[in-house]
């Protein structure tokens, strides 16, 4: 592998020899943090506030990549140690990596010869003092095959991150990705994908799918890797026909991750259906980065490749336009330590290395043709194109061409383990090269790219064009207690099939002959977890066995996973849940939220009734256990609901405000984890458009921090606060004025309150208001000078536990792990017992379960057959507790 532990650790040792280089810029007051499974972001913002102090402003502006669950965090940077910031956030507990928010570049050159010949990089014939045959050997890959489709008839999609794309350039034509399970401009998420309107892609600057804002650089790269071949018009891309997938990104990390986070979004969705929604996207294409960026400054972003590769996408990447040793003086993307990246560099017509690029034997991977390339411009035009940027999507479009190969074995490798086929076709890429002397102990292949070669590499490999292939896309369907249909798909050659079932943990499998693509079994036992295969047989010859697929029977008593609410009036809500199979009845309990008294509904037959009687303006919580002929369940995590009859925070309160405020404002107000830098609002700001959380008779009471503004002279001011704590819509009542500075204030006043357990939970509205040496009243007349401001306030009630005192913390060993993980743990009362592994994407990878398990010491194993070696977690619920461990898995 190019990225070895010792190499990264040579890169990370070696930066005491690189003063020379700058820093890597990063966006001012930006902390990008990956949280912990369960963690919540406004944690992490209280805890800095509390350790920087609450004018720090900190707030968590969005979430970047939610498979990943990554947050963008912005703050007041003015004199502060960032670094101080940054350390503060990667150590505290709810987060599992953070980082800075680097700022990247393009990494495009243009050549200053403008009479290169036109696409030399396909063809050279070594016209106008180029080099015969340096070149990728385009024309006899082309051949073979001209891009499109898999052998299996899968569209092909690769992914362009870039500034955009000209909409009016000729030779894209149909080549440009559409996502047709998404209607366009209906301001909902059609395809469940988490983007909403992202019919023509996605613009990560605008969170919309503006894909034809800008283009000058990204059409030249898409141009590249897949401009309409064969169509009469222009040029030609590596691929004649592929789909080009447009994502706007890439400013700064925060707008690469998001970025990235589409491919991820889009792939993932393909694999989760077997291909009936989503894209197979199978590379993407970054002409990017920060020079001289460092890999251990940016964790994120180098995790990011490794979270897309273990979809199926295989990434590559340009590096710097400097003749530089990246290993010694670090890159981004190009030094990330992932092996699902491709770091490229730049080669010419003469078939050497641009003496303006850079290098490295341990991080650039190979070459490739850019400088002077032949490729669409904008608006309607061809040039030449170069850099790092020119040829990196050279790389790119290979990845699509050879996904198009006449190799099902390998497209069956890419709907049963992704992973493996992004890696594999890694090999081939670098195995393909040509060995080039300029690149001679500088770079990992010492070679350039040979799209051909590398197709022969993928030829040569197991493509079995006659043979039969194994069967692939296993699936269960119509499951019941004892009765599921098994369903699998499989080349045209195959006649029939050998299915292997057994209960998982069993020795020896039961099998069954079908000659059909299912196959539906009625002696199963109930819920038991079971796992099958399939062995394919072509006139006589077999294949090699399937992927094992695992299913569980219904038939186990468990409790619903969630309890959904509907038709909420002030006295009655609809309740449903999932009908579980195995019950006899249903057992609900509801109560208000932060009392500790249940009111129970016993003996429901049906997993719908109506609950009557609430009180109005009320927050509810509710949760449903399942009684079967075993026994009955624990309750379901608790759902909460309000019901109707609130006035809310946007009703029409009294209105108020200073009549001149070109002297004297509020400039900012600090409430909690609450920042508003609200500035000059001429003399009323309404911030109600959105709304932070108070908890009723909290014991620590919540901080503020209040700071006039002036435009010339200071001048002594009066401050209020009011909350409207009973919701009735005014803010009369005893307890509502919670602050009250008395006159003569000139700077910035701090204090705290606690809310009043008198309190009305729900939401309602909080009133700032800042008058020239008088008191200012909640409700007019309006005053000369100064200003008020409206917040909305969401208030929650103070939760006391009532669970029984914490039993012994679990333990896991031995962390790390290699082959098994031991987690002992204690159980103060007998019950049901869940233990789960969890990789980094939240996917469940090992679990543990029995509906009972006696009080006392248990200790159990989960196997880690199978599992790549990284960081995992395990989650294990009881009725007494829910702890979530990090552990490690590390291979010898």
């Amino acid at each position: 592998m190019k990225h070895s532990l010792l190499a990264f650790l040579f890169v990370l040792t070696s930066l005491g020899l690189n003063a020379q280089h700058p820093e890597p810029e990063y966006v001012d007051g930006n902390v990008l943090v990956q949280l912990m499974p369960d963690a919540k972001v406004e944690s992490i913002v209280e805890t800095i506030h509390e350790r920087f102090g609450s004018d720090l402003r900190m707030r968590a502006t969005r979430e970047i990549v939610p498979d990943m669950r990554i947050w963008l965090l912005e703050y007041d940077h003015r004199n502060r140690n960032q670094r101080a910031i940054l350390d503060a956030v990667i150590f505290h507990p709810a987060t599992l990596n953070a980082q800075f928010n680097h700022l990247v570049t393009n990494r495009a050159t243009v050549p200053n010869d403008p009479n290169f010949g036109q696409q030399w990089q396909y063809v050279n014939n070594g016209n106008n003092g180029n080099v015969v045959d340096a070149d990728i050997d385009a024309d006899l890959a082309w051949d073979i095959t001209t891009g499109g489709l898999t052998p299996l008839g899968d569209t092909i999609v690769v992914c362009v991150i870039d500034d955009g794309l000209n909409p009016n350039h000729q030779d894209f034509q149909d080549n440009v990705w559409i996502n047709y399970g998404e209607i366009p401009n209906n301001n909902i998420d059609d395809d469940g994908n988490g983007f909403v309107d992202d019919y023509r892609g996605w613009d990560a600057y605008g969170n919309d799918d503006n894909i034809y804002s800008g283009g000058g650089h990204g059409t030249p790269v898409a141009g590249i890797v897949g401009a309409k071949g064969n169509n009469g018009i222009g040029v030609t891309g590596v691929n004649w026909d592929v789909k080009l997938m447009i994502v706007r990104g890439g400013g700064n990390e925060a707008q690469a991750l998001a970025a990235y986070a589409y491919p991820l979004a889009v792939r993932k969705q393909w694999n989760q259906t077997g291909g009936q929604s989503g894209a197979l996207v199978v590379s993407t294409n970054a002409s990017w980065g920060i020079d001289f960026g460092q890999p251990s400054q940016a964790p994120l972003w180098c995790a990011m490749y490794d979270t897309l590769g273990t979809y199926g996408i295989l990434n590559c990447g340009a590096t710097i336009n400097n003749n530089t040793n990246v290993d010694v003086a670090g890159d981004l993307p190009t030094a990330c330590p992932s092996d699902y990246l491709i770091s490229v560099t730049n080669m010419n017509s003469s078939d050497n290395k641009i003496n303006s690029a850079g290098y490295g034997a341990v991080t650039i991977d190979l070459g490739a043709p850019g400088q002077g390339t032949h490729t669409p411009q904008t608006p309607n035009s061809y040039g030449p194109f170069g850099g790092t940027s020119g040829a990196t999507p050279h790389v790119t479009g290979t990845i699509g061409l050879l996904y198009s190969a006449p190799c099902t074995n390998f497209a069956v490798l890419a709907l049963t383990k992704p992973d493996s086929a992004a890696l594999l076709m890694k090999q081939f890429i670098l195995d393909g090269v040509d060995a080039n002397n300029s690149l001679q102990g500088i770079t990992v292949t010492e070679g350039r790219l040979n799209v051909y070669n590398s197709l022969l590499e993928m030829l040569n490999w197991s493509c079995s064009f006659g043979g039969c292939i194994e069967a692939y896309g296993l699936d269960v369907n119509n499951v019941i207690d004892t009765s599921a249909t098994l369903a699998w798909n499989a080349v045209s050659s195959a006649d029939s099939f050998v299915i292997e079932i057994r209960p998982v943990g069993a020795a020896n499998w039961t099998s069954y002959q079908d000659t059909s693509r299912s196959l539906t079994l009625n002696n199963l036992q109930a819920c038991t977890d079971y796992e099958y295969r399939v062995l394919t047989y072509c006139d006589s010859t077999n294949a090699n066995y399937s992927n094992v697929y695992a299913f569980q029977t219904d038939g186990c008593c468990v409790s619903p996973d969630s309890v959904q609410t509907a038709a909420i009036t002030e006295t009655t809500a609809d309740v449903s849940f999932a009908s579980i199979y195995a019950a006899v009845t249903y057992n609900l309990r509801y109560r208000e939220l932060g009392t500790s008294a249940w009111t129970t509904v016993s003996g429901l037959s049906a997993p719908t009734t109506q609950l009557q009687g609430l009180d109005s303006c009320t927050v509810y919580e509710i949760a449903v256990q399942t009684v079967c002929d075993t026994g009955a369940t624990i309750y379901s995590p608790a759902t909460t609901f309000q019901t109707t009859g609130c006035l809310g925070c946007r009703v029409n309160y009294c209105l108020i405000g200073g009549d001149d405020a070109t002297e004297e404002w509020i400039d900012s107000v600090t409430v909690g984890t609450m920042v508003n830098g609200s500035g000059n609002d001429n003399g009323y700001g309404d911030f109600t458009n959105s709304s932070f959380t108070l908890t009723l008779m909290q014991s620590q009471g919540y901080n503020f921090r209040l700071v006039p503004g002036y435009s010339n002279s200071v001048f002594d001011e009066y401050f209020r606060i009011w909350i409207d704590l009973n919701n009735d819509g005014d803010f009369g009542d005893a307890l509502e004025k919670v602050y009250d500075s008395g006159a003569g204030v000139n700077a910035a006043v701090t204090g705290s309150f606690i809310m009043p357990a008198s309190g009305m939970v729900g939401t309602t509205r909080m009133r700032v208001a800042m008058r020239y040496l008088s008191a200012p009243d909640a409700c007019g007349p309006n005053f000369d000078f100064g200003e008020v401001e409206d917040y909305c306030v969401e208030v929650v009630p103070f939760t006391v536990s009532t669970e029984e005192p914490q039993t012994r913390p679990t333990t896991v060993y031995p962390n790390p792990f290699q082959d098994q993980l031991n987690v002992e743990f204690e159980m103060s009362t007998p019950g049901p017992i869940q233990i789960t592994l969890y990789d980094l994407f939240g996917k469940a990878v090992a679990r543990f379960d029995r509906e009972v398990l006696n009080a006392g010491m248990h200790r159990e194993t989960l196997s880690a057959q199978g599992l790549a070696e990284g960081v995992y977690l395990l989650r294990l619920i009881t009725q007494d507790q829910q702890e979530t461990i990090k552990v490690n898995l590390m291979k010898e």
